[in-house]
């Protein structure tokens, strides 16, 4: 006989209104479990057989399941072992009832992944408490593993600031070390080649003088979005500093990094910078090189630079090697 209302109330408000699967073929027993539940607070719905409790865990999903161990057709344990192994049922709590009290049919039972294992008879004073701390130990669970989600949200936020220009939104300095030793590893894995580009607009102090920083700025920004449009989806854009960018060029030849550099030059140089009445005209010299043999990524990227120094003293609005 179930317990007054009075005594069989929850002290913790926030178990109330959490729907429980109860499966069991004794009527007299799911009756008694049904009623003790719901006079507190929680919603029920219950089930007759193991087959009949995973069809209405996985549509209902329960804050918890109580499984009788033996019923006819799928037994509570094996509806339990088809409940865990289901990805959205998974994390969903178990109590078995039972019957029987061996020990061996306990430790079984808590193998297949059950949180608690009740004997029947039982009062519903225990039944209450269990499914209390079950639900409890849930909820400190799912509050730990939100925690955790969130800890690494914010550690991969702070990863890609790190390595992320907030100006231009591509990769800086840093990306460029990470991307860089990947790619050096997969071209001298697989015998192909990799160039660079190294990039500078010509004369960009005379546009912050003229038109300010925010200017300036939004100049830059330009400038990659017309980079990012002009690579493959294998190539890498980086700002490698002030207004200098790079760009990486896996499986290409130094005919083909210069092929490039020149498309970047002219779309730069036909583009349109500024607004209203202060629109101005960029060009950008451009230095390319390609890893040569026994030669490290940074050399690379040295006579690259070096390429770039020289176009800038030739005139500029140019492309060396």
């Amino acid at each position: 006989m179930c317990l007054p209302n009075s005594l069989l109330m929850l002290d913790d408000t926030k178990e109330a209104s959490q729907t429980i699967l109860v499966a069991d073929d004794e009527p007299s027993y799911l009756g008694l479990i049904k009623l003790c539940l719901e006079r507190s607070g929680y919603l029920v719905v219950t089930a007759e057989d193991g087959f009949e409790a995973i069809v209405k865990a996985r549509s209902v999903l329960p804050a918890l399941v109580i499984l009788d161990v033996m019923m006819p057709g799928m037994s509570g344990l094996e509806a339990c072992r088809i409940i865990k192994e289901d990805k959205a049922t998974h994390d969903i709590p178990i109590i078995f009832l039972s019957a029987r009290s061996e020990i061996d049919l306990k430790v079984y039972a808590l193998g297949q992944g059950s949180n608690d294992y009740i004997s029947k008879p039982f009062t519903p004073k225990e039944l209450l408490a269990r499914v209390h701390v079950a639900l409890r130990l849930k909820r400190e669970r799912d509050d730990l593993h939100k925690i955790a989600e969130e800890a690494n949200a914010y550690a991969k936020s702070e990863r890609n600031k790190a390595v992320t220009d907030p100006l231009t939104g591509l990769l800086n300095r840093y990306g460029l070390q990470v991307i860089l030793g990947n790619q050096l590893a997969q071209a001298r894995r697989y015998g192909k080649p990799v160039s660079c580009l190294m990039i500078d607009v010509d004369k960009f102090k005379v546009v912050n003088d003229t038109y300010g920083h925010p200017s300036g700025d939004a100049a830059l920004r330009q400038v990659a979005g017309i980079l990012k449009e002009a690579v493959r989806g294998s190539d890498v854009v980086f700002r490698y500093g002030g207004e200098e960018f790079m760009v990486l060029l896996p499986d290409t030849m130094l005919e083909g990094a210069v092929g490039l550099a020149e498309k970047i030059r002219m779309l730069t140089a036909s583009h349109p910078f500024g607004e209203g009445q202060r629109i101005f005209f960029l060009t950008l010299s451009v230095g390319a090189a390609v890893l040569r043999e026994g030669e490290s990524g940074s050399d690379m990227i040295m006579r690259a630079d070096a390429a770039l120094y020289r176009a800038k003293a030739l005139g500029r609005n140019r492309v060396d090697i």
